[in-house]
């Protein structure tokens, strides 16, 4: 396989002059001599309190500031933000971390992609969103104040905040403007767009969840069934072989035997050909386990018919994640620690339902997929937060603005589903005005064999490159094509330690498999294997073609 990241990386990063390097050089050393509160208090606006500012020596030189902005009507709330300021190298670019879950605290590193921006002559910043807590709580929904900054104002307060201390800091008129996030950091890109289209000039958004909170409900009919009857949850060991009897019977639908299922709409696999004939086994299904699984990837079913596609058939181990990696019963206590002791959708959903419907809310008991009463009081409770509303398909005040965007998921995504995504840029571009239109300013790529943000058996640095795609797009107008993606030795993080190779702030477990590489697509076009004779490993060896 060829590896030319590294190249690809230090032509990236070589963008400006010799000239601009030095006069921003000499603009990032006068400015580390402003790293002090008092001079960053005079930088920021007037709702703005800057709470704690220190040179700091690791990643890289830099100062690193914390504050706060004070929102009202409702409020008061006071939004945290933090923002870290490279003292040299600074190459005129700005990136928003987007955070993923309930957020809740205040980030140093980038989440998607990993690592810490500086290390490429980025200013840093991000937010809290308004409150302090647990990346799965989501009880402060029931704070007027603090689910409006949840929803966009915290972001976009901060951003302001942040961009003007960051311009004035380096003495710029100007910078370029990003922002980055996955699963909830997606869904804050999303808001940004939607509400507040001047604020980046390019945001990637990855696994956004879907238009709506649909993904909440199903995480509860999930939940349901694994706790249905006795024997009906799904265990991690036959979660695996479930995958491998799909990954046998569909892998070769894209042209090439690789062990990636790149389009699981397209596997029509017989679940009940697994059933046990007598007694259990580790290589067939019980009747309970059978219904389970026929349920989950059917999806949930309200009072009026199906309320959103059912789990993706590839990389069906990845679901344990969301379905518990041990049987019920489980605790909904909202917190990191009780994930691997319980289940993540169940979990999620749970914290949110008490905020809709109140403490003491059971989802497992009191949520009738047969009750259109229920379904009723779960969106006008959601019209009064304002969290979990379908995400409006005019975009048109962000594409009137020149901003730039690119949406990714992973195909086998089992929270956010990458059909979702597309049936919203379909929305969109009816919306809009045409396809044309759309593809003046996003581009969509669905990630082979990624689960949610990440993992699976996909590429691992995939994000990455569409993270340069974007810059390259922004910046230069160079639109965005195909990109290679890889998994195991060949892997570049854009943001690694330059001396070590890794990432800090990685959330995400790497995939698994062997090295190789990925050709992404834009979409409406596919990667299909073109080269019989090739190794099917080798991205060269495949074509984007359209359907």
């Amino acid at each position: 396989m060829r590896s030319n990241n590294r190249c690809r990386l230090m032509l990236w990063s070589a963008r400006f002059t010799a000239v601009g390097i030095v006069l921003l050089a000499a603009q990032s050393a006068n400015a580390a001599e402003q790293c002090t509160i008092e001079s960053i208090q005079a930088m920021a606006p007037n709702d703005a309190t800057i709470t704690s500012v220190a040179p700091m020596q690791e990643p890289i030189p830099h100062c690193l500031i914390d504050g706060y902005v004070t929102t009202n009507n409702p409020g008061p709330n006071e939004v945290g933000f933090r923002l870290q300021l490279p003292d040299e190298g600074w190459q005129q670019r700005y990136f928003f971390v987007g955070m993923g879950g309930a957020a809740g605290s205040l980030p140093t590193n980038s989440q998607i992609p990993a690592g810490n921006p500086m290390l490429k002559g980025f200013a840093v910043a991000g937010t809290d969103t308004g409150h302090k807590g647990d990346i799965l709580d989501w009880g402060f929904l029931t704070n007027e104040a603090q689910a409006l900054d949840h929803v966009h104002r915290g972001a976009h307060v901060t951003a302001v905040a942040t961009q003007q201390i960051t311009k004035q800091y380096y003495g710029a008129e100007d910078m370029y403007r990003y922002h980055s996030g996955c699963s909830g950091g997606g869904r804050m890109g999303m808001m940004s767009v939607l509400t507040h289209p001047e604020d980046f000039d390019g945001v990637l958004i990855g696994a956004p969840g879907g238009r709506s909170s649909m993904s909440m409900i199903a995480f509860i009919h999930q939940a349901q069934q694994m706790n249905r009857e006795p024997g009906s949850w799904l265990s991690p060991p036959k979660l695996v072989m479930l995958e491998q009897k799909v990954t046998a019977s569909c892998d070769a639908i894209d042209g090439a035997e690789d062990g990636i299922i790149w389009d699981h709409t397209k596997c029509d696999f017989d679940f009940s050909e697994l059933r046990c004939e007598a007694g259990d086994g580790p290589d067939c299904l019980t009747e309970p386990e059978l219904k389970s699984v026929e349920a989950i990837v059917e999806g949930p079913i309200g009072p009026n018919g199906k309320l959103m596609d059912g789990l993706p058939v590839s990389n069906i181990s990845v679901w344990a994640g969301f379905l518990g990696m041990v049987p019920p019963p489980w605790s909904d206590e909202p917190s990191f620690e009780n994930m691997p002791k319980s289940s993540g959708g169940y979990v999620i959903a749970s914290s949110l339902a008490k905020v809709l419907f109140g403490p003491s809310f059971d989802i497992l008991t009191d949520f009738d997929f047969n009750d259109p009463k229920i379904f009723e009081e779960w969106w006008r409770r959601t019209d009064e937060i304002q969290f979990g509303k379908p995400y409006s398909a005019n975009l048109n005040s962000f594409r009137k603005a020149g901003g730039k965007i690119i949406f990714w998921n992973g195909v086998s995504d089992p929270c956010c589903l990458d059909t979702d995504m597309e049936q919203y840029l379909t929305d969109v571009a009816k919306e809009i005005g045409g396809k044309q239109k759309l593809a003046k300013f996003t581009r969509m790529y669905k990630i082979p064999g990624m689960a949610h943000c990440g993992g699976g058996t996909g590429p691992e640095d995939s994000v990455d490159r569409l993270f340069e795609a974007l810059v390259d797009w922004v910046e230069t107008d160079k639109k965005p094509k195909s990109v290679v993606g890889r998994r195991g030795e060949n892997v570049e993080r854009l943001f690694a330690d330059p001396h070590t190779g890794t990432v800090s702030g990685a959330m995400i477990p790497p995939p698994s498999g062997d090295s190789r590489e990925f050709l992404l697509c834009p979409h409406p076009k596919v990667a299909r294997f073109t080269n019989e004779s090739g190794e099917v490993k080798n991205a060269e060896n495949w074509t984007c073609v359209q359907e």
